[in-house]
């Protein structure tokens, strides 16, 4: 029978003649199959490729053959932006068939939720922090709510799964199972993902359903890359003029500062310019999406807030300064044109600094061989596990030591933390006063944990992500123009002081620390502030591998402008001969030994530590090469050293694991970081940091490819 046919007769009736719809995609055959026959799934199409539908239909059309009262299915994904772009299509397949829909999240007024929780609808559109806060929530009926919660559907469920906020999401997922009276069906949704059996996996947790992956064969797509280099001065700005003028295009910047500079010098040209990134007021991100998807013609200066499948109507074309990270960034950016009939996916980058060519270069060259990068997860998330312990106490009124593990273990980033661990480290936060006892057997939450995360009933403990303290925007008229962060503020001075924020420059006419205000009135011109994080960017093995292989190369690369081919090819002669010699080459100068290994971010930087570890010199890293500090270093002495790190029993040694965690740089990757014990704040630090299996495969490559 087809998957149409297994449908709700009512949902196949408003398929035809509300959607006007003739017949499902490819991926909406197999998926409603799939979860029409009760299995979990990953279901992978393009962007714009029907994910949503294939995912909703058999939900919507389960819910109307098994009706019960009350939540039936939630749809939870990483950004509200998302959620709110959402709301009106899945409200409107919903309502087609009778059923209703809720956004629930931080921008919906307390009396809203009230008003849902009297008379619960069928499906709750939500982020992961969204469901902390039901959980928690003592407003909330959470056992009435969601005894009859069948389906979960995590859209973009690659960008939750590499961070800790996938790792929250799949611990709250365990939690609501305990209300449900199913085995709650989980659906993930994704465009671009390197591993999807290893994410249909970690979705899976405790859920006994068979599981199953959605990934029909995918259309050769028409696409157009240029790529194009300018190192003068307010040249690329006026290549990015000219390419965006009269058209719908989305410019990407990696960084907010570098998003504000080019929006400033575009709205300066006249053009219709708008700026999207997360330190803006919400009202003026939403006003740049309505507009846009009203058809306006203008250019969207953002970063990767608008990477992900906010509909802003049809694009026509994609702009890029400078190279996103990873093949996956590029493949979401570029779906997001090309969608209509006969239209084509394009793509062009604007390179202003040098650096950044080859790695455009290479991002397009494993794009069109079919290659994105893998997903990691991280099976040991202590400082998710003592966020999760605390949120129980509050869910709960009070825990016993069983109940956390019984009811979280399952989840996938516990599944290395042995139960002798977990014992060791719940009576480590009874000590720390992190938990109470009541001098039996229940546990509540303690002092310290009260006097740290308490403030504001707890909002502290909504979001398993730290947020820097920012400082609201305000106009002279009272207008909200977005935030900056206090570091930033720190370095300004009262009265003396201007910034770009919303692509315009702003005057500060005082600071009220207190209320974290900034009240501002327009400047003629403005410094950029200097965004910017403390952890660095780690490029893949991949990417810096292919970056070698195209240096050495001589194929002429079809997609680059003439002048920017002549450049490339100068930057290959000055590379070729040595990085030709040998896999990975080593060249001695006056400081020591250059280890030219092109193995990216996470194996280098494992290397490094391991080197510090055996030579006790200074050794530095970057995604291409490892410097070591030594200028008396033989190569016999390096040869041997390094000999030693193929051997994965070399990596396991106690002694060698501790000295190499005890090494690890003091990043701050969790608010919940600082209230482990000593060693797993490390070993945070560590998971992030280091890959030894990477280290292994370089090495075995090495072996074969001296």
């Amino acid at each position: 029978m087809s998957a149409f046919a297994r449908l709700a007769p009512l949902l196949q009736d408003k398929i035809v003649s509300n959607l006007g719809w003739t017949s499902l995609r490819p991926v909406q055959n197999l998926a409603a199959q799939v979860i029409l026959d009760g299995k979990n799934c990953v279901v992978l199409a393009p962007t714009a490729g029907g994910k949503t539908e294939a995912a909703f239909f058999p939900v919507l059309s389960g819910c109307l053959s098994e009706p019960a009262d009350g939540l039936r299915a939630l749809y939870v994904c990483p950004t509200r932006a998302l959620i709110n772009n959402q709301e009106e299509r899945l409200g409107r397949y919903a309502s087609m068939v009778g059923l209703s829909a809720f956004k629930w999240h931080g921008d919906v007024t307390a009396s809203e939720k009230k008003q849902f929780l009297k008379e619960p609808g069928d499906l709750i559109l939500t982020t992961p922090e969204s469901l902390e806060v039901l959980l928690i929530s003592q407003n909330v009926p959470t056992a009435k709510l969601l005894h009859n919660l069948r389906y979960v559907v995590v859209d973009e469920i690659h960008a939750l799964a590499a961070c800790d906020r996938g790792n929250h999401l799949i611990s709250v997922l365990e939690r609501l199972q305990q209300y449900s009276q199913f085995d709650i069906q989980r659906i993930g949704l994704s465009a671009t993902v390197g591993n999807p059996d290893h994410i249909r996996t970690w979705l899976q947790g405790s859920s006994k359903r068979e599981s199953a992956l959605v990934d029909p064969p995918r259309p050769v797509a028409r696409r157009q890359i240029t790529i194009s280099l300018t190192t003068e001065p307010r040249e690329l700005e006026v290549q990015v003029v000219k390419a965006s003028q009269h058209l719908k295009s989305l410019l990407f910047c990696e960084s907010r500062r570098l998003a504000e500079r080019i929006a400033g010098t575009l709205k300066g040209t006249g053009e219709p310019v708008f700026v999207h990134h997360s330190s803006l007021s919400k009202e003026e991100r939403e006003e740049s999406e309505l507009q846009f998807n009203r058809g306006k013609e203008a250019c969207i200066v953002c970063t990767s807030t608008m990477e992900l499948g906010i509909d802003v109507g049809d694009l026509d074309r994609v702009l890029q300064i400078n190279a996103p990270n990873t093949v996956s960034s590029f493949l979401q950016r570029m779906g997001r044109t090309g969608r209509r009939e006969g239209a084509t996916a394009n793509t062009a980058f604007f390179i202003e600094d040098p650096k950044f060519l080859g790695q455009a270069i290479s991002i397009v060259e494993l794009a069109r061989s079919g290659w994105v990068e893998n997903v990691r997860t991280n099976p040991q998330c202590w400082h998710i596990l003592l966020h999760q312990l605390m949120a129980l106490c509050l869910e709960r009124g009070g825990i016993t030591k069983d109940q956390p593990w019984d009811i979280l273990h399952p989840a996938r980033c516990f599944e290395q933390i042995t139960r002798e661990a977990y014992d060791e480290f719940f009576d480590f936060l009874v000590g720390r006063e992190f938990l109470h006892s009541d001098g039996g057997n229940r546990y509540s939450l303690g002092l310290q944990a009260e006097k740290t995360f308490g403030r504001r009933n707890f909002m502290e403990m909504y979001s398993v992500f730290t947020s820097p303290a920012e400082f609201e925007v305000i106009g002279l008229g009272g207008d909200v123009i977005g935030t900056v962060e206090w570091k930033f503020l720190e370095r300004l001075l009262e009265d003396h002081s201007s910034f770009y924020l919303s692509g315009s420059a702003w005057a500060v006419e005082r600071i009220e620390w207190k209320r974290k205000v900034v009240f501002v009135s327009r400047a003629t011109s403005g410094q950029i502030p200097k965004w910017g994080g403390i952890s660095p960017v780690f490029l893949s093995y991949e990417l810096c591998r292919k970056k070698r292989d195209l240096l050495v190369s001589k194929v002429t690369v079809p997609y680059l402008d003439e002048p920017t081919q002549q450049d490339w090819e100068l930057v290959c002669q000055d590379k070729r001969t040595l990085l030709a010699s040998s896999f990975a080459p080593v060249e001695q100068d006056d400081k020591g030994l250059v280890w030219h290994t092109y193995a990216g971010g996470n194996v280098n930087n494992t290397l490094r530590f391991a080197l510090k570890i055996e030579l006790d010199v200074d050794v530095q890293a970057t995604n291409e090469l490892v410097r070591i500090i030594d200028p008396d270093l033989t190569d016999a002495r390096f040869s041997a050293v390094t000999q030693r790190f193929s051997d994965p029993e070399y990596w396991q040694q106690p002694d060698f694991a501790q000295a190499l965690i005890e090494l690890m740089p003091d990043y701050r990757l969790s608010k919940f970081q600082d209230y482990l014990p000593p060693e797993r704040q490390r070993q945070l630090v560590a998971d992030t940091i280091l890959d030894v299996g990477g280290v292994l495969r370089f090495m075995a490559q090495l072996k074969q490819r001296p």
